[in-house]
């Protein structure tokens, strides 16, 4: 199965506003509100019976609540070539420390290392060409805030209609 390990991230009106501005801007997929999410590993394509030990490394990493701003707009892999739209997270680099915590758990269970991480919500995939400019007034808009309090595990299901996400494991921050 299909897996990655994230952070739920509540779809709010300022993520609506930018998705339309976004959709305007070119030919685009934008991510459905339901998927809008922090991803802290993608895993891939596991056996089933990994997910015990993956649990158990990602329940290691003893990590408190933390607080996260949605703030300004980015473009994978840079304004000039876009393939990915996305918004920043600023948390004073606590998903990069649970993400490397993570890391270092799974190794064990045969997961490679990340080579960088730029903690990001992936808010729409880029088909064609976009107009950047148009979206110039995102650059340092805040998006929401929350905090998180859980990460989970969850299984892609890859459909016509785009991914369909499941919860197959919930580990909650302390």
């Amino acid at each position: 199965m299909r897996t990655f390990i994230a952070i739920e991230v509540p779809y709010t009106g300022e993520i609506r506003e930018l998705q339309k501005a976004i959709n305007r801007s070119g030919r685009v997929k934008l991510v459905e509100p339901e998927n809008v999410h922090l991803t802290l590993k993608f895993l891939g394509e596991i056996d089933k019976s990994k997910l015990p030990e993956i649990m158990n490394g990602v329940g290691a990493c003893k990590i408190p609540e933390f607080q996260i701003r949605l703030k300004g707009i980015g473009f994978f892999p840079n304004e000039h070539y876009v393939k990915v739209v996305w918004i920043g997270v600023d948390d004073g680099g606590s998903a990069s420390s649970l993400m490397r915590c993570i890391d270092t758990h799974l190794v064990p269970a045969g997961f490679k290392r990340e080579k960088s991480y730029v903690p990001h919500i992936t808010v729409a995939r880029v088909k064609g060409r976009i107009d950047v400019e148009s979206l110039a007034r995102f650059r340092n808009t805040c998006f929401g805030e929350f905090v998180a309090k859980e990460i989970k595990i969850k299984k892609s299901i890859l459909t016509e209609k785009g991914p369909v996400y499941e919860d197959i494991g919930v580990i909650p921050l302390r």
